[in-house]
């Protein structure tokens, strides 16, 4: 477990480095829930004035990772075995409802640029097969692991964008288990003991994308909901 992720903050204060921070603290348990905390004291241990943290903490608050409990009080969100499981259920049943209406409402033009990202995808994952089929599995291929996941990401996050749907896209946002950050983080911890896992989860992605292509909204759907359980569920064991 990290020790210092409620240190000084060594760059210049900003609302987005205090959200992180936060969001690093409250995952590794420097903040534990039903832990409360204030403003003030959260300023004066990231080194920073109370107005970053005031804003991030209005993100953390609208994101149900802290709750507020008074005027002046708020406190870490203590989510129960059940909650969490009906999060992540919340967000599959989103995810594959935005693929559903995606493969009825994608442009020609998104559907090429989904095309393009899984195909700059599919050269970077060819580099890393080759490095470690140079270089054997113990091969530093973490900055390429990284390159992947953005990727995939910003897949995810255009197959939405297809919908055209501001308020669908904010519900799912605010349903979200993990930010992209922590899939991030946690991803890179499973693929060592799970590199067979990875790289079904990754094929899945081509699947969807044909689906798409195809206009097929029951595929598309069911695609999205077996990978986005599979991917919530993974993840939320560790």
């Amino acid at each position: 477990m990290s020790t210092d992720a409620l240190g000084p903050m060594e760059t210049m204060s900003l609302a987005d480095q205090a959200y992180q921070r936060l969001r690093t603290a409250v995952r590794e348990g420097v903040l534990r829930p039903g832990e409360k905390i204030t403003e003030r004291d959260l300023a004066t241990r990231l080194g920073v004035s109370p107005t970053p943290i005031r804003e991030a903490l209005r993100q953390l608050v609208h994101e149900k990772v802290v709750e507020r409990v008074g005027p002046r009080s708020l406190r870490i969100a203590d989510h129960s075995a059940a909650a969490r499981s009906e999060i992540v259920e919340a967000e599959v049943r989103l995810s594959a409802l935005m693929a559903r209406l995606a493969a009825r409402n994608a442009t020609a033009e998104q559907l090429t640029g989904l095309v393009s990202l899984l195909t700059q995808s599919d050269l970077i994952v060819a580099g890393i097969e080759k490095t470690v089929a140079e270089q054997g599995p113990e091969a530093d291929v973490a900055d390429q692991l990284k390159a992947v996941f953005h990727k995939l990401r910003l897949f995810h996050h255009q197959v939405e964008a297809c919908v055209a749907n501001p308020v669908l896209e904010g519900l799912l946002a605010q349903a979200r288990a993990f930010s992209d950050e922590e899939r991030l983080d946690l991803t890179m911890k499973i693929v060592p003991e799970r590199g067979e896992a990875f790289r079904a989860r990754y094929r899945e992605h081509r699947e969807l994308l044909d689906a798409l292509l195809e206009r097929d909204e029951d595929r598309a759907e069911e695609l999205a909901a077996r990978h986005h359980r599979t991917a919530l569920v993974q993840l939320s064991s560790l």
